[in-house]
């Protein structure tokens, strides 16, 4: 595997390269070759201008250097620009071209000037192309012998065809000055052998075939023949005198330029043709390299992967067989708590079907997944048994909370008679009274028994004005006095919710009692929602921090377990009632901090919860409750109220009155007592234990106009009736003629 990694690696980086130097010749080589030939055009024009500098001289050469001048562009953008850092191979050999033709403008200048002699000018524009061919001969030297050899040709036409250009510039300047100095004489020859040296040895053996048939179509050809002629009649043309000057230059000069024309063409082309050979041939070496790594590197994965599935082929029964107790214990992690929930719920769960025991499978898992599927029954079994024993517990505690509701029921209903009958004795009433607010409040702890343990309470038998229940709630706080209640809209609640919503308002107003100072009052004030009813119960007591408040609301929202509540130690039950009984009906219950830096709770009544006012009041119970079809109802007149037009902007509910409406006589009583074989509780009746204060009726006052009455006064006089109406009603447990 080692051994195999290090010679991909090292075909890795060989076919990198050759694609790198493609890259690098296709942008920047390739690129070149314009401003190639138009360096060697510009050298001749210049050559001849220097030679004979006359206005047609003289335009054809500015004509030229526009041209040059776009290769000179596009060499730069394609060879700087267009190449990531990555890819620019050779580039020294770039940077020395560039640094020469950053002389261009001086040379130019110099040759527009006419400063200097010819040779240094053209000298320029020959160092710049030799430059050129050495940055062609870097490229060439790529990390592969074959294509090595290919641009041994390649590097030799560009010599060839350099050698070509010099000799048509010095025979243009010996045209233009009539004669040839033997400087110039002794160059064309050098250049004529160069040409010669490089076609022989490094342009034909190496060309590959279609490219050694179009050299050799050149080499035949009638321009061939014609340059070769005017190379040999200049070189043997006779000289003047010793110096070696030319002075009557051959007439086979006159033909040169119709066969210097098509040769540059043809020869260009090759270049062209040889050069994108050239790089395509890198592409593809580098394509074969990069194959032969994948090939390479696919083999020995291939043979790795063999080993592997053998080891596989070992293990899989294993991993199998690992696979399905994993499944199988996942299965019956996710199934248990479902399970168990079903059983919280009092449903029935048989742990057999549920987790039945898997069969033999003669092997050593086999045991270990019969011993999961045992643990997930006897599971399943124990919490059948511990929700067995919740729910008798749960059963146990309702029938004690109902049998101790019977007994507070009883003693209310005994108070009731001694109220009625020691009305006249005020200090003995007021000990009464204290007592019937300690039974009542035990009657509400009962009932939150009953509401723990799951039981269903018991519904009334008509709707209930939620006015009322306010009153009734206070009632059941014990000290119903510090208990304002400003809501007075007519809205009634359905018999089945009504017992639930008075435990729920108690539980919260003793709560704000609890924790207020004993002088100030609770107010209750309710806001018609669009969906239900908000009644606001506000304290002045000290608020909770905003962390207490979120733990508070997330328990409302969610009411906890026993198991949570155990856990945290938390010995609290009211919030834990209205939680529960809040779940019950669908309602929202929410703290906040209040305005008079005590707490504020919101309690959202639902639709569902509430009813509209019924028209007639059907026959009903004395208390509101079901009456069991054995036993007769307790019919007694219910007191009535007249109400006066409310003056409110929103409507006063028949069961309370409003400020100055004068109070209805009531008719007493009579408790009776069912004659059955088990005496039955008994029952409370309205209105038959009020005071005598309470029994006379009450003449109204004079109706005065609200623009004669005086603030103070109307402010004192409702205080003083409200008052007086709470504590009849709460100290005495008058009912609601809806109850």
């Amino acid at each position: 595997m080692a051994l195999m990694a290090v010679n991909a690696a090292r075909d890795w980086e060989q076919q990198d390269a050759l694609r790198k130097d493609s890259t690098t010749g296709e942008l920047g080589g390739e690129a070149s070759l314009p401003l190639f030939v138009g360096v060697q055009a510009e050298r001749r024009l210049t050559g001849v201008f220097l030679a004979d500098p006359t206005k047609a001289n003289r335009a054809a050469l500015e004509k030229q250097r526009v041209i040059t001048d776009e290769g000179v562009a596009s060499f730069r953008h394609l060879s700087g620009s267009e190449l990531e850092v990555s890819q620019r191979h050779k580039w020294s050999y770039v940077e020395r071209v560039y640094h020469e033709l950053d002389g261009l403008a001086r040379v130019r200048a110099q040759a527009d000037d006419r400063a200097g002699n010819s040779e240094d000018v053209t000298g320029y524009y020959t160092g710049l192309l030799v430059t050129m061919i050495e940055f062609y001969q870097a490229l060439s030297a790529m990390d592969d012998a074959q294509l090595t050899a290919e641009t041994r040709a390649l590097v030799g036409l560009f010599w060839a065809s350099e050698g070509l250009s010099q000799q048509d510039m010095l025979i243009a300047q010996a045209r233009a000055r009539g004669r040839m100095s033997a400087g110039e004489r002794v160059a064309f020859a050098e250049a004529y052998g160069a040409q010669r040296v490089m076609y022989e040895r490094w342009i034909a053996p190496y060309l590959p075939a279609p490219d050694k048939a179009a050299y050799e179509r050149i080499v035949a050809g009638d321009a061939w023949k014609t340059k070769e002629r005017v190379e040999e009649a200049l070189i043997s043309a006779p000289t003047a005198d010793a110096s070696g000057v030319v002075e009557d230059l051959p007439r086979e000069l006159d033909r040169w330029d119709e066969a210097h024309r098509p040769l540059a063409q043809q020869i260009g082309a090759l270049n062209l043709a040889r050069t994108q050979g050239l790089l395509a041939h890198g592409y593809e070496r580098a394509d074969e390299v990069r194959d032969q790594v994948l090939w390479q590197i696919a083999g020995s994965l291939a043979a790795i992967l063999a080993i592997a599935a053998l080891i596989v082929w070992i293990i899989r029964s294993i991993t199998r067989r690992l696979e399905e107790l994993q499944a199988t214990a996942a299965e019956s992690a996710e199934r248990l708590p479902f399970l168990i929930g079903r059983l919280q719920q009092g449903q029935q769960v048989h742990s057999g079907v549920e987790f039945p025991s898997p069969a033999e499978r003669g092997d050593e898992f086999g045991g270990v997944e019969r011993a999961l599927a045992a643990a997930s029954a006897m599971t399943v079994e124990i919490a059948a048994r511990q929700a067995g024993d919740r729910r008798g517990f749960a059963t146990f505690v309702a029938a004690t909370s109902r049998r101790a509701l019977n007994l507070v029921e009883g003693q209310l209903a005994q108070l009731a008679v001694l109220e009625k009958k020691y009305g006249k004795d005020t200090d003995l009433l007021g000990d009464l009274i204290g007592v019937d607010h300690r039974g009542s409040q035990t009657r509400r702890h009962l009932d939150n028994l009953l509401t723990l343990s799951g039981a269903p309470s018991e519904p009334y038998t008509e709707p209930r004005s939620l006015a009322s229940l306010i009153d009734d709630a206070a009632a059941e706080t014990g000290t119903p006095l510090r208990v304002g209640n400003r809501f007075f809209a007519n809205v009634w609640v359905r018999p089945e919710a009504v017992n639930d919503v008075i435990h729920m308002l108690a539980a919260l107003l003793d709560n704000g009692l609890v924790f207020s100072p004993p002088s100030a009052t609770v107010r209750v004030t309710g806001l018609t929602a669009v969906h239900g009813i908000a009644v606001e119960i506000t304290d002045r007591g000290t608020a909770m921090k905003t962390h207490e408040y979120d733990r508070a609301n997330d328990r409302l929202a969610a009411p906890p377990t026993f198991e949570t509540m155990a856990l945290d130690n938390d010995g609290r039950l009211g919030l834990f009632v209205v939680a529960n009984l809040a779940l019950r009906h669908e309602c929202r219950v929410a703290l906040r901090r209040s305005e008079y830096g005590g707490t504020t709770a919101t309690v959202l009544l639902p639709h569902t919860v509430l009813c509209p006012q019924p028209a007639v009041p059907r026959q009903r119970s004395t208390t509101g409750r079901p009456v069991p079809p054995d036993q007769p109802e307790q019919k007694s007149p219910l007191p009535s109220r007249e109400h006066a037009p409310a003056s409110e902007a929103l409507p006063v509910p028949a069961g309370r009155s409003s400020p100055g409406a004068p109070a209805a006589e009531t008719s007493p009583a009579v408790l009776k007592i069912p004659d059955h074989d088990a005496p039955s509780l008994p029952r409370r009746t309205p209105n038959t234990h009020m005071a005598p204060q309470l029994t006379h009726p009450v003449l109204p006052d004079p109706v005065h106009h609200r623009a004669e009455e005086d603030p103070g006064t109307v402010r004192d006089t409702w205080g003083a009736w409200q008052q007086g109406t709470h504590a009849a009603e709460d100290t005495y447990q008058q009912e609601d003629p809806s109850r």
